[in-house]
């Protein structure tokens, strides 16, 4: 069997209507505005950043343009799959955005810099990690998540989800400039035998929930989504292997997440070729967006996903390309970066 992204299974065809698409940006190739199966992405109020498995980072305007981009600093071995732009005032008080990105097939993570103006390239400021299942260390990192304290821009835990054995979420902090510190891992490997074990097979993204103060991780490969509480306890499963489908509330490797701050979550599907928004507190489906294809508002197993000006924007990997749509009352709380 032909196994796909590390989940050993073919991308289901079946989905439901195309989305309504506003923008779209990108085509297949390696020169700036291009793609090469995109993966990863973030919005930082002002740019993208996408990493595709050319080992390219690459900075978007809001608008689309190509502004900078560039390679990662070792590739021969895998691409990263995730990447997290956002403030953290411990390596740059100037309150700019910092990216990190889980350098997923190195086992490491790297954080940079970003400078103010668009067209210049980040500077690293901060690597961490190695292979091994120990405290501290990494089998292929998929994913960063950043607490902040009050002020928005201080950071008081980095969370980073793993795959290929480890399957779990692992919590640090900042310890002085430079440095972090281990303080816990959740979660182990299974295939979700039991509902109320903290089971993982690919978590392969992750965010937190400000609001209610909690985890949300994509269980890829048991095509569920999960929240938990800061310090790693289960509150509630959506979704199971067994109830995996193309339905509304099910899923089939559901590999983006980006929360609107809404109580809502959007989860972009790789099997399903499609996004589906979801009601946290109830698991409740409110919106089922995109069907399979290359054709005009059709996805082609998406990946990562971010919002900006209240579009959702879903990395059509499989066509090599980012689209922005729009879906009826999906809103960024607190206004549009």
């Amino acid at each position: 069997m032909l196994a796909f992204a590390g989940c050993g299974s073919r991308p289901d065809s079946r989905s439901a209507s195309p989305v309504r698409v506003a923008a779209r940006y990108g085509e297949v190739g390696i020169s700036p505005g291009q793609f090469a199966y995109p993966r990863a992405i973030d919005f930082d109020g002002e740019s993208f950043w996408v990493i595709d498995k050319a080992a390219r980072v690459q900075r978007l305007s809001a608008a689309g343009e190509s502004l900078s981009l560039w390679s990662m600093p070792e590739y021969e071995n895998g691409k990263p799959t995730g990447v997290t732009a956002a403030p953290d005032a411990q390596i740059d008080p100037s309150g700019r955005p910092v990216l990190w990105i889980p350098d997923t097939h190195y086992h490491r993570i790297i954080a940079y810099q970003v400078p103010e103006d668009p067209r210049a390239l980040p500077r690293e400021v901060l690597r961490f990690g190695e292979y091994g299942q120990g405290p501290g260390q990494f089998i292929y990192p998929t994913d960063i998540a950043l607490l902040h304290g009050p002020d928005g821009k201080t950071v008081t835990r980095i969370y980073i989800a793993e795959y290929g054995g480890n399957d779990r979420i692992s919590i640090f902090e900042h310890d002085g400039p430079g440095r972090v510190k281990f303080i816990r891992s959740f979660g182990h490997f299974g295939l979700a035998t039991s509902p109320g074990a903290v089971e993982f097979s690919r978590p392969q993204s992750i965010a937190i929930d400000a609001g209610r103060r909690e985890i949300v991780i994509t269980d890829a490969c048991n095509h569920r989504v999960g929240r938990f509480t800061l310090d790693g306890e289960l509150i509630a499963w959506i979704g199971s292997p067994e109830s995996a489908g193309d339905g509304p509330g099910q899923f089939r490797y559901p590999y983006g997440l980006f929360l609107p701050g809404d109580g809502t979550a959007l989860v972009s599907e790789f099997g399903n070729n499609r996004v589906q928004r979801l009601d946290l507190a109830t698991g409740r489906s409110l919106g089922v967006y995109g069907r399979a294809g290359h054709g005009d508002g059709e996805l082609a197993t998406p990946w990562g996903l971010t919002m900006a000006r209240d579009l959702i924007f879903v990395l059509d990997s499989g066509n090599n390309r980012l689209v922005g749509f729009e879906a009826p009352g999906v809103r960024l709380a607190g206004g549009s970066p």
